[in-house]
């Protein structure tokens, strides 16, 4: 199989020429975008969800950190753009190996939805 390595590893997967260093390279986009917005969080003290809330009452509530103030709206906005590039990155890893994985555990009778794994929720948590 031309898809294979001599050591096993799918070098391809569908049409798409998709190697290991891509796959690698989105799981690292992936864990920089999450420790990314995870410092915003940590930094302004608001996760999403309650900056979410804040700014249906006071968008422009001005919180401080340090010497830096802004607005919620601002830090909302800041927070979900991070959130926006993990979510893209999530998806173009699962277009290009979860996909593939199917297609392979099909081979062998195994139906796609019954391992309920997301390898790339499993790749930024190691």
């Amino acid at each position: 199989m031309e898809n294979i390595t001599a050591d096993g590893k799918i070098k391809t997967i569908r049409c798409v020429k998709a190697t290991h260093e891509d796959f690698a390279k989105l799981v690292q986009l992936g864990k920089d975008a999450k420790k990314e917005l995870e410092t915003l969080e940590k930094q302004w003290g608001h996760t999403l969800i309650e900056l979410k809330e804040l700014i249906k009452q006071e968008a422009y509530k001005t919180i401080t950190y340090e010497a830096e103030k802004k607005t919620a709206l601002e830090i909302y906005t800041e927070m979900i753009q991070k959130a926006e590039q993990l979510y893209t990155y999530h998806n173009a890893y699962h277009v290009l190996m979860e996909e593939g994985v199917n297609e392979l555990l099909d081979t062998i009778g195994i139906a796609p939805d019954s391992y309920g794994y997301d390898f790339y929720q499993l790749c930024l948590e190691n």
